[in-house]
């Protein structure tokens, strides 16, 4: 098997794996991490029937590039949520407040709000206890 490797080639090749690997570096450079202050599983406590739970999950971009939060969506209709629609530049801090309507329920329960984000699912849980 004979290979012709001229330098031109060469150049051309060690190009193309320069220009990849610039492109992987800058990709990973601008990666935004979120840090939550409290635990994303959160015991809001216990509540009488009828009043509404109310928890405010505070986290900070503590990465190099902007956190994108998609959409948000809960495990039941009594579970509420707001949250920033702008990007969460790095350093910045933002909150997603949840509420949980407790009319017509009693005991514990466990609830998800679940977070698509441009770094991938965050899987957040809250557990209410409601009393008469």
């Amino acid at each position: 098997m004979h290979f012709d490797y001229t330098f031109e080639k060469s150049m051309k090749q060690l190009t193309f794996l320069f220009v990849g690997l610039l492109i992987a570096a800058s990709s990973y450079a601008q990666q935004p991490k979120v840090e939550f202050k409290d635990s994303i599983h959160y015991d809001m406590g216990s509540y009488q029937e009828g009043e509404m739970a109310e928890h405010v999950f505070e986290f900070r971009n503590t990465g190099t590039g902007d956190f994108v939060i998609y959409t948000v969506s809960t495990t039941c209709s009594c579970t509420a949520s707001e949250w920033p629609k702008d990007p969460i530049k790095p350093g910045q801090y933002g909150k997603i407040k949840v509420t949980f309507d407790t009319r017509d329920k009693l005991g514990t329960y466990d609830k998800g709000v679940n977070l698509e984000t441009n770094i991938g699912e965050i899987n957040m849980i809250i557990t209410v206890t409601v009393t008469k």
